[in-house]
């Protein structure tokens, strides 16, 4: 493995998030808002150590097959179901998710709602 593993985002995440990312590792971004489609994920992950995906992007047996560097798959959501766990086990590729990372927004939505409801709007 080189001095610095190198990193594909699926997006471009707002403000700093990436910063501490940059620090240790050689980060590249999918520049479009829109998923990068399954050729160019393919072609990103063939060169990469790591993916920090969205739900929408399929890391599937394919995928995983044309990563021989691949070693950690982090999926940000609470869920893995666009992510093939068996294959990316037999491959020793770690995978990870972000069981809390919609924990305030959920809430903020559920106190919107009874907000609208009780005013009846």
């Amino acid at each position: 493995m080189p001095d610095r593993p190198r990193v594909f985002v699926t997006r471009n995440l707002p403000g700093d998030a990436l910063g501490l990312l940059r620090q240790t590792c050689e980060v590249a971004v999918w520049p479009d808002q829109l998923p990068p489609s399954p050729d160019d994920l393919r072609r990103e992950a063939a060169t990469t150590h790591g993916l920090l995906t969205l739900l929408t992007d399929h890391i599937d047996a394919t995928l995983l097959a044309a990563a021989p560097n691949l070693i950690a798959v982090s999926n940000m959501a609470t869920g893995y179901d666009n992510i093939d766990v068996a294959d990316a086990s037999r491959r020793l590729v770690l995978v990870s998710r972000t069981p809390g990372v919609l924990t305030e927004t959920s809430a903020d939505l559920a106190f919107g709602l009874l907000l609208a409801a009780a005013r009846r709007i």
